[in-house]
């Protein structure tokens, strides 16, 4: 009720103003109150970074998807770049996230002559600021100066925004770009539409919301030209990124599809437990009332509308994921605090402050501003205890990072003798990204020399085609790959039971030089005589034959 409330002054005001323009001239962003809100929001999270959190330690087993994105730009840098123009990972979902953090990282490596994990934090606090700096000028532009700064000051300082924001995630980047397009589009469309468009390369959610803000930008009068420079804008940036993604995957439309397939339709979902089951209700509530407010908003379309529709669209596919689709599996006790509703926070205190200063001042008068700055001070305060689980959270990862810089250092040091480092380290499909950063920036390794065991030979046949079923057949595609790979160290899991088959019955070409207990690896130094290029060729055939 009062978001409708809010949206019918708006039109109001809008009126009195020949419906062209707000009753307020809104502030100049490149002015000194951008610069000062920079700094407000920058100063947070660069305490948080560097004088709370361990600034090498993400929040691993928290935030381990970090150190995942750190891999893939660092990959891309030291292989997919001279592999004709490409990313690379070692799980195998380079593409999965979307193009441009790995690139932007990718650039910073260059530029800085770093490969450090900080960067990667520092890039998402940046674009998390430039976020805070964008909430208040659109703020200030829709409604007044009270809204805009109570709604900043939340996004600047709210434990959950600068946790978020400081860790190293992708959500800060396509957050910002979002809202850089909804400033610019009033006169820079051409420019809304490029910033719509990275968007969608920086976060799969955005392929949804990015095109539904440009469709909604057609529902307001405007000039054609308007919309044709936004199309010109929103499309090339598309046309691009979907002519690489097909170029790369086969599939145009990738991060999208895969993200709502495996997440949405359960497809890579855990079973469902008791207090998932029952968190179900209150998420599909929370959907309803987001979808509310953005049909409100359709119906109703203030000036406001395209922060309005980018705010509701995306609680409501947030709420939506969590109570309608398998992606409720992915709820814990301690999601609350993470990026996925990161901006859904902000986005309420938006609404919180539309309500103080714009609402309440019409049921009281003037004379309630103070009660609602008031409120609006101790609502402030009172997040800040949000610090106290927010902490604890990720005070216990400490135990997961150390193991995975041991278990990172320890490898290194095997690979690093001189009989060995020669080769290539094949590695597991790493549930622990962390590790392949301890080998880098703690072991000193070169990437360039990492080998993913995701795609053996058997990635390539049948799920129901193993080694004890075709010792021959398999055992010699093993041995070429292995061979051909000039493998040197082959990090062995206890779950992979054809490579346990296939070095207990070649004893002589294998040999345990280490052991990580805490993930079940055996490190094994590989000593595989090289078979033909003709028998390589020959099984391979035998293999797809079924033999």
């Amino acid at each position: 009720m009062s978001v409708a409330r809010v949206l019918a002054n708006e039109d109001e005001e809008e009126r009195q103003n020949g419906g062209s323009s707000p009753a307020r001239v809104p502030l100049a962003f490149w002015s000194w109150w951008t610069l000062g809100l920079l700094v407000i929001a920058l100063v947070p999270r660069v305490i948080y970074l560097f004088g709370i959190s361990n600034p090498e330690n993400a929040g691993d087993g928290l935030y381990t998807d970090v150190y995942q994105h750190w891999q893939i730009a660092y990959l891309t840098k030291e292989i997919g770049l001279s592999h004709g123009l490409r990313l690379w990972d070692l799980k195998g979902v380079e593409y999965f996230w979307g193009m441009l953090h790995p690139i932007v990282l990718v650039i910073l490596f260059f530029v800085t002559g770093s490969t450090d994990i900080v960067l990667a934090r520092i890039q998402s606090l940046a674009f998390g600021s430039l976020s805070v700096v964008l909430i208040f000028h659109l703020c200030q532009r829709y409604w007044n100066l009270s809204v805009a700064v109570a709604a900043t000051a939340f996004a600047a300082y709210a434990p959950t925004s600068v946790f978020n924001d400081a860790s190293g995630m992708l959500e800060p980047m396509g957050v910002s770009l979002s809202l850089l397009g909804i400033w610019l589009l009033p006169k820079r469309s051409f420019r809304a539409g490029i910033a719509w468009g990275l968007a969608t390369a920086a976060r799969p959610e955005a392929w949804l919301s990015s095109a539904g803000l440009v469709f909604a930008s057609f529902l307001r009068h405007g000039a054609a030209r308007r919309w044709v420079s936004l199309l010109l804008g929103f499309g090339g940036v598309m046309a691009a990124q979907m002519a690489f993604l097909n170029a790369r995957t086969g599939n145009p439309i990738y991060p999208l599809y895969w993200n709502y397939l495996a997440n949405g339709a359960g497809v890579w979902m855990k079973p469902l437990v008791a207090s998932q089951q029952s968190a179900r209700p209150w998420f599909v509530a929370l959907w309803a009332m987001a979808t509310a407010g953005l049909l409100i908003t359709l119906w109703r379309r203030p000036r406001s509308y395209l922060l309005l529709l980018y705010g509701f669209g995306s609680c409501a596919l947030v709420f939506g994921l969590f109570g309608l689709t398998a992606f409720i599996t992915e709820w814990y006790p301690w999601r609350w605090m993470m990026w996925i509703l990161a901006f859904p926070y902000d986005f309420a205190a938006v609404l919180v402050a539309i309500s103080l200063f714009m609402i309440v001042p019409r049921y009281l008068g003037k004379g309630a501003q103070w009660v609602a700055w008031l409120t609006a001070g101790v609502l402030l305060v009172g997040t800040q205890l949000a610090w106290i689980p927010i902490q604890s959270a990720y005070t216990s990862t400490a135990s997961a990072w150390n193991s995975d810089v041991a278990a990172g250092r320890y490898i290194a040091g095997i690979f690093a003798r001189p009989e060995y480092r020669g080769g290539a380290l094949n590695l597991p499909p790493p549930e622990h990204p962390a590790v392949t950063y301890a080998l880098v920036h703690y072991g000193r390794l070169d990437g360039g020399q990492f080998l993913s065991q995701l795609y053996d030979p058997f990635y390539y046949l049948p799920a129901s085609y193993h080694y004890v079923d075709h010792p021959v057949t398999a055992g010699t595609l093993l041995q070429c790959w292995l061979s051909t790979t000039k493998t040197s160290i082959l990090v062995m899991p206890d779950d992979r039971a054809d490579y346990l088959a296939y070095a207990s019955d070649h004893p002589d070409w294998f040999e345990m030089v280490g052991r990580v207990a805490d993930y079940g690896w055996t490190i094994e130094a590989v000593h595989v005589p090289a078979p033909s290029p003709q028998t390589c060729a020959q099984v391979a055939l035998n293999a797809r034959a079924g033999r």
